[in-house]
């Protein structure tokens, strides 16, 4: 029910436009390099209309397919969570007016709630029950790698068989890390090779295991007891608002820069007809448009807050739920700069392209005309 129960409200919030734009861009790989990198391999005359339409439809619905058992699991953790919450209500009523045990249970406990809280409201008011809500423990649900290795662990162990679900979702989590390793790889080398910017005198299975050997040294942070804490900076500020930054700059420069009209000529080219107005339509104005309407409204509301960030607190009056933190000044500036690293080189490239080009046209005058200044 909490799954395919829309509400509305949040499609208000521009940061669930931004998760959106970043699952969608994890799950296709977009504006990671990988996707092109794949389809660089193709033939000439390859179908990529049809390409493009199976590979959306099928991620879409693999998420959706996915999400079923992912919220079965939140939504037992979450029940889990409210009765262990209400349970410390009962044991803090029952000590405090000397009922006995399990007079108060969870199917009764509203009623026992509202009996004492009427006849005397001070005594309950002093113990500082905890507020329980089913909804802010859905709402509060985790993700990452909070649910991968402790919501779904905790679930696998009162399954039945527990070990050999235990086995078979490890390995599913490992299988799945590795390919998708295999699809980020793939969008680094390939244009390195292909821009020869790899000395010809290393070979390519050398380079590939100083490319992953590298990766796996900086992916040791992430294997401290701050591990969690920065895998969520890097979560956050590497693989959202950038990834929205390049996939606006790509479609951009293809429409605009490198022109709509020559792009359509080698869909032509490939697919033997010109792409239609759905696809033009979207090119040209819904994409870039919605692109930029979840950055900025993105940039509005993160210049008006303090960046925070939810740890794991049980001295937190609302324990189980998260304790939201501030970031430290110090590593404010790291988020910005991890923000900034991904998409410098854009303007970097283009003006040194802009000077070259300037350069070469100055020079062409000059041939033309030796005695101009």
């Amino acid at each position: 029910m909490y799954l395919f129960t829309p509400n509305w409200e949040t499609l208000k919030n521009p940061m669930v436009w931004l998760d959106a734009a970043t699952q969608i861009f994890f799950s296709l790989s977009l504006a990671f390099g990988g996707l092109i990198a794949f389809s660089s391999y193709n033939s000439d005359k390859n179908n990529c209309e049809k390409d493009a339409l199976i590979v959306g439809c099928v991620n879409s619905f693999t998420s959706i397919y996915a999400s079923i058992p992912i919220f079965a699991i939140l939504g037992f953790k979450a029940n889990e969570n409210y009765n262990d919450c209400r349970n410390w209500n009962i044991l803090r009523l029952t000590n405090a007016f000397n009922i006995g045990d399990e007079n108060i249970t969870l199917e009764n406990y509203d009623d026992w709630f509202k009996y004492l809280n009427t006849t005397d409201p001070s005594e309950v008011e002093s113990l500082n029950l905890k507020t329980c809500d089913l909804q802010i423990f859905l709402d509060e649900s985790a993700s990452g790698t909070g649910l991968a290795f402790i919501v779904f662990t905790e679930a696998v162990i009162k399954m039945p068989g527990s070990q050999v679900w235990a086995v078979l979702f490890f390995v599913m989590l490992f299988s799945l890390g590795l390919s998708s390793m295999f699809g980020s790889l793939e969008g680094v080398l390939t244009p390195l090779l292909d821009l020869h910017m790899v000395p010809p005198w290393i070979p390519k299975e050398i380079f590939t295991g100083l490319i992953c050997l590298t990766s796996f040294t900086v992916g040791l942070i992430f294997t401290l007891g701050s591990g969690n804490y920065w895998l969520e900076i890097f979560n956050s500020y590497v693989g959202s608002m950038p990834l929205l930054i390049i996939a606006f700059f790509e479609i951009v420069s293809v429409v605009y820069i490198y022109g709509i009209k020559r792009f359509n000529d080698d869909i032509e080219y490939m697919t033997g007809r010109r792409p239609n107005m759905y696809w033009q339509v979207t090119w040209r104005f819904i994409s870039p448009f919605m692109l930029l309407v979840v950055f900025v409204a993105y940039v509005v509301i993160e210049v008006k807050k303090w960046p925070t960030y939810k740890a794991w607190n049980p001295n937190n009056v609302n324990f189980p739920l998260a304790d939201v933190q501030h970031y430290s000044e110090g590593v404010f500036v790291i988020c910005v700069f991890l923000s900034v690293l991904p998409v410098i080189s854009i303007p970097l490239v283009a003006v040194s392209k802009f000077v070259g080009f300037l350069k070469k046209y100055i020079i062409n005058q000059h041939h033309q005309n030796p005695y101009a200044k």
